[in-house]
């Protein structure tokens, strides 16, 4: 039987020639959404008519969701905790940190040790949180997988937990606004002059080229000669390799369309990430797109929903497995257990001893909290300095009205005044994409949402989601945006019930060029002191699912034979 490579020739995928496009996309079908628990479910319910404020007419929820801290003060691991550490009150087999897509899986594969998950969150999901709105579940932040090979550990996970079946795929090529029009050929070139479509055209057999013969796999592949070659691609950034193998530069519609791919991807440019990280998204992409009911939420709401089945079944007197509103404070090694210490949602402090830990937040994070980590382990700590994360919003409008086109991601492009660095994005910082937020619901409703997703891809943009009224800054820089977005859709503004903005401070970690060829990746994913396991997207500094289960897989096996 031929492999998905081998069967998807053409190599369409990513560059579109507006083939896939009529084909790819599944017509409107009932999918089940799942049901909803109270509590610390990834979903939350939305109220039907919620309250709003207005900002030049629209109505708004009046904060952030996702990092929603109130001010700069508040940021958890801005301030070192100082309160003395209690001796331990519980044992435990299994401490995992972290209550994202990597800890809440992690957990899962691990779940006859009944681990104890924190969460610093009231919910869990990391950024892979949802919610759900008059009968529509939609994304926070992690919004689509990787359709994946049969067999594969994903593709048996998303069997298992009943998710195959609410899927609908998608497949680029995905529609391009210019201009204020709606554009499925975009990828042609056409329309664009002959030097445009000669680049469309060579940047199409390029990208079929590395996806059927060199796709770069990330984790590395365990033959040798292959992650030779990606070691050695991972030196070079993608535009200069995308350029060296085009023969050719980008031209200026060529070269929007891919970097406002990267910016929504990856956070950054194209000229920012290295060639084995991006030919790994570009070429994986060319075999479709698996969406759950509100996004990658359905993923972290079914791991939930089995994780809080496995607690009711634990030993009588076992400790509480659920550790939501729990800020770790403390990871330390002492004899042949692991002490995790943590401030409780009512601020009290406690310490429990376990077997073995699991690191499943991101590096920012980990390097505050594994105590005295820059003298026990210097090659570690200097890889997690190394690593830089990405920051970004995603503001999802409500509307009372359908939306006419069916489309899963539509990207923001205008015209060749895109910016294509950092510093002119900081001059006209904008949305690049909004997906259908109800793009794989279970019903064809009179209403839907619209999911756009703000890269801010500057050093800078940090400090603008925290200081000087941030909300009402981007509140107010979105309002034109979305009036130009709902033009193109033919949406009424008078549509929109309400605006709910998310911001992520440090959720996508740069796939720098060279952290793979150079061993960084190698040293974050090393356990700490022999007990302290790493899980994480970030592990291979790629902004994907797919790796947060890789590792949590790779650890949870390895714990397990520990056990």
């Amino acid at each position: 039987m031929p492999t998905r490579r081998k069967f998807l020739q053409s190599g369409l995928g990513a560059l579109g020639w507006g083939l896939a496009a009529k084909s790819g996309l599944a017509t409107s079908r009932a999918i089940p959404s799942p049901p909803l628990f109270s509590g610390q479910s990834p979903i939350l319910s939305v109220p039907t008519s919620p309250q709003s404020v207005l900002v030049d007419g629209l109505p708004f929820a009046p904060w952030f969701y996702g990092d929603d801290f109130v001010d700069p003060q508040s940021i958890p691991f801005h301030v070192s905790f100082s309160g003395s550490l209690p001796a331990p009150s519980e044992d435990v087999d299994v401490a995992i940190v972290g209550g994202g897509i990597s800890g809440l899986t992690t957990a899962y594969l691990l779940r006859r040790h009944h681990p104890v998950l924190f969460e610093l969150r009231p919910r869990y999901g990391g950024n892979a949180l949802g919610e759900r709105w008059r009968g529509t579940s939609y994304s926070l932040g992690s919004a689509y997988v990787i359709e994946p090979d049969p067999g594969t550990f994903p593709y048996r996970l998303y069997r298992r937990l009943g998710l195959s079946h609410l899927k609908r795929r998608s497949f680029p090529p995905d529609p391009m606004e210019v201009g204020g029009v709606f554009r499925e050929d975009y990828w042609t070139g056409a329309g664009f002059g002959t030097a445009e479509a000669q680049a469309f055209r060579r940047y199409a057999e390029v990208v079929t080229g590395v996806s059927e013969t060199e796709y770069p796999e990330i984790p590395l592949s365990p033959d040798p000669v292959l992650a030779e070659a990606v070691r050695e691609l991972d030196r070079s950034d993608f535009r200069t390799n995308l350029e060296l193998r085009m023969g050719m530069p980008l031209t200026p519609f060529l070269a929007a369309g891919i970097q406002a791919y990267f910016y929504s991807s990856f956070g950054v440019g194209m000229e920012q990430i290295s060639a084995a990280a991006g030919w790994n998204f570009v070429a994986a992409e060319e075999y479709g797109r698996w969406v759950f009911p509100g996004g990658n939420a359905a993923l972290a709401w079914a791991l939930w929903r089995e994780l809080r089945e496995a607690a009711a079944c634990r030993p009588p007197l076992a400790p509480s497995l659920h550790r939501t509103s729990a800020r770790v404070v403390d990871v330390r090694r002492v004899g042949s257990r692991v002490h995790v210490t943590w401030v409780d949602e009512t601020s009290a402090v406690r310490t429990l001893r376990a077997r073995q830990v699991v690191m499943a937040g991101s590096k920012h994070v980990c390097k505050y909290v594994l105590h005295d980590l820059p003298a026990l382990d210097p090659p570690k700590y200097a890889a997690m300095q190394q690593l830089e994360t990405s920051a970004y919003l995603v503001a999802n409008v409500l509307l009372n009205a359908p939306i006419e086109r069916d489309f899963y991601d539509l990207f923001l492009i205008g015209d060749t005044t895109f910016p294509m660095t950092s510093g002119a994005f900081e001059s006209a910082s904008r949305p690049v994409d909004v997906l259908s937020g109800h793009y794989a619901r279970d019903a064809n409703l009179p209403r839907g949402v619209l999911t756009f997703f703000w890269p801010l891809p500057y050093p800078a943009a940090r400090f603008s989601l925290l200081l000087n009224d941030p909300w009402q800054h981007y509140a107010s820089l979105f309002v034109p945006k979305l009036h130009a977005a709902l033009a193109t859709l033919n949406v009424p503004a008078s549509a929109v019930r309400q605006i709910r903005m998310a911001r992520w401070g440090h959720a996508m970690p740069i796939a720098s060029p060279g952290l793979i060829a150079d061993g960084v990746t190698d040293e974050l994913r090393r356990p700490f002191q022999d007990l302290i396991h790493f899980a994480n997207q970030d592990n291979w500094a790629l902004p994907a699912i797919e790796n947060s289960l890789a590792d949590a897989e790779t650890v949870a096996n390895l714990i397990d034979a520990e056990l």
